[in-house]
């Protein structure tokens, strides 16, 4: 009893640390984003917009998916030697998107009103590589629970892109936007980097090996054959919807909607992201120790963000007109009256966030490749059939019921295994 009572505990302890930096963070950008709104126009996030797209997509494949393993092995040597694959896979990623963006680059002036497109190309490139970096470090720091490390390195994100993002719009640098969202994912990174020397000192190679990094490669292959081709399309179906906008509709439109479904996942951002991280680490103990209590664990945890979510988004779907005119601006209405249309997106995709992990413990990779093709599929045939004669407001709302049914079906199939694998065990 006292040993759950001290992990209950550890799990809020923990969650509070990430929260403080969290919503530190997001306060951060939050606040400058009221200054940023009235700096750059619609077609400078729409550009914004695109950006983030290419590099969730490409930064989100760029370890290969073997990120996620990071957290499973029950051995730290194995882990270190998943850390160093991902590493050297994020290098290699990026060296072939900066070739094959060079190659392709007149598919950039499609979605881009950018004059520099070699610029462009190195962001996209910087950006890839560092992202896919950091989220194998982060995930690295989670396993060794350094929560306050990932705490500091959001911070650090939040305000080295805040100020660079401010500076170059009042210089009125072009890809100021950008730019800052650039240099905040290099600078968090070499955070991380600078404390894992540090951790690791002189024993920072030890146990790595060629051979022990191809055993890692082949025992988590399943992560890399389906969760990568998983992870574009999932990407894609969250982040690059604003690539599919600009294609269909306009750049304009695609900023409109970036604009509100960034400013809106800020608050849910505080209280999803830090309960996620934390969850992945308890669920990955639990599921070795006490697997019977994940599914207890995983209501609990599921119930209190719902109603904090719902309270916000029935906030922002009633009033977001007059909140994003109030706060950032006249030129953004379009932008508050758009939250009530993907507002159930929304809510069921963050009730699912912070137990996604579930699926990589269970390893049920195929049917996440399954799951995220038929959630980008809906999207693209539903663009494809009827955004030459659906209004926008009510096309997102459709992307948005068909977005929230496949997160309902995918949380229920997640704890249908949980339940049946557990019921097998306890008859074992």
């Amino acid at each position: 009893m006292k040993i759950g009572k001290l992990k209950s505990h550890s799990f809020i302890q923990n969650i509070l640390i990430l929260s403080t930096g969290t919503a530190l963070s997001q306060l951060i950008l939050f606040v400058s984003t009221i200054v940023l709104a009235r700096i750059y126009s619609k077609n400078d996030y729409g550009d914004l917009s695109n950006f983030m797209a290419i590099i969730g997509i490409v930064g989100s494949i760029a370890a290969l998916r073997y990120e996620l393993t990071i957290m499973l092995p029950q051995k730290r040597e194995d882990a270190k030697n998943i850390l160093v694959l991902c590493l050297t896979s994020s290098f290699f990623v990026a060296l072939i998107s900066f070739c094959l963006l060079f190659l392709f680059k007149h598919l950039l002036i499609n979605f881009f009103n950018i004059d520099n497109h070699f610029r462009l190309i190195i962001s996209i490139t910087l950006g890839v590589f560092f992202l896919g970096v950091y989220n194998s470090l982060e995930n690295w720091f989670n396993r060794e629970s350094e929560f306050k490390k990932i705490m500091n390195a959001k911070l650090i994100y939040s305000i080295s892109s805040t100020i660079l993002k401010i500076l170059f719009g009042v210089l009125m640098i072009s890809m100021g936007l950008i730019y800052g969202t650039v240099a905040g994912y290099i600078f968090s990174t070499v955070f991380f980097i600078i404390f894992f020397y540090k951790n690791e000192k002189s024993g920072i190679f030890d146990g790595v090996s060629i051979n022990n990094i191809k055993l890692q490669f082949i025992e988590y292959k399943d992560f890399f054959k389906y969760s990568t081709v998983g992870s574009v399309l999932n990407t894609i179906s969250n982040i690059g919807l604003p690539l599919l906008i600009s294609y269909f509709y306009t750049i304009e439109l695609a900023g409109i909607y970036f604009f509100a479904n960034n400013i809106i996942r800020q608050p849910l951002g505080f209280i999803t992201s830090s309960i996620s991280q934390v969850f992945k680490k308890e669920a990955s103990t639990l599921y070795y120790t006490s697997p019977e209590r994940i599914l207890q664990f995983t209501r609990k945890i599921q119930k209190n963000i719902f109603y904090w979510t719902f309270i916000i988004l029935l906030i922002f779907s009633l009033l977001g007109s007059n909140i994003f005119s109030l706060i950032f601006g006249n030129q953004w209405y379009d932008s508050g009256s758009l939250v009530k249309y993907f507002a159930i997106a929304i809510l069921l995709n963050a009730n699912y966030s912070p137990i996604s992990s579930l699926a990589d413990i269970l390893r049920k990779q195929k049917f996440l490749l399954y799951f995220n093709f038929s959630n980008i599929a809906f999207q693209v045939v539903l663009l494809y059939l009827f955004s030459a004669t659906v209004q926008f407001n009510y096309m997102i709302l459709l992307i948005s019921l068909s977005v929230a049914l496949h997160y309902l079906y995918i949380d229920l199939y997640v704890k249908r295994i949980l339940k049946k694998k557990f019921h097998e065990k306890s008859h074992q």
